[in-house]
């Protein structure tokens, strides 16, 4: 019976799965453009920056070229286990998610008073285009994750 259901992925279940190994491949693909030629190496930083956001706050220029293995791993360890429908995969996502989107949902009202008193004190950031899709996607992630209908894919609450 579960064989028929892994056959049966739903939509959402194989766009992030398939997001998050194309991610990790792009992490992999960077890292290994970095060490085999040192020009690459800061738009590979600034990549890998858009697509692991917390890697900006150790504001490195080498560490994202060395952290980058451990996103791979990560990611493709959950999307390995989205794809099989694993409901650790699923908790783990949301979790991530669910905190990293509730700190900025906290923690906006703050900028925007921040940003409002002091805006000749701020200095614009570039951010790749990585970070803006990798926000989008985070999102609608979450929300495909929180859907019902997507939650009773991976098995009941036991």
């Amino acid at each position: 019976m579960r064989a028929v259901e892994l056959n049966n992925r739903p939509l959402a279940v194989r766009l992030i799965a398939f997001y998050l190994w194309l991610k990790a491949a792009l992490l992999a693909a960077c890292t290994i453009a970095a060490h085999l030629a040192p020009s690459t190496h800061d738009k590979a930083s600034l990549i890998i920056i858009g697509l692991v956001p917390m890697i900006m706050a150790l504001k490195s220029e080498t560490l994202p070229i060395w952290l980058a293995p451990v996103f791979v791993l990560v990611d493709t360890t959950l999307a390995t286990g989205i794809w099989f429908l694993q409901k650790w995969a699923r908790t783990i996502i949301v979790i991530d998610l669910g905190w990293l989107y509730g700190r900025v949902l906290l923690g906006l009202p703050v900028a925007l008073a921040y940003y409002s008193f002091h805006r000749t004190k701020i200095q614009p950031i570039n951010l790749p285009v990585s970070f803006e899709i990798n926000i989008v996607a985070g999102i609608m992630i979450l929300a495909a994750l929180c859907d019902p209908d997507l939650k009773r894919a991976f098995g009941r609450r036991e």
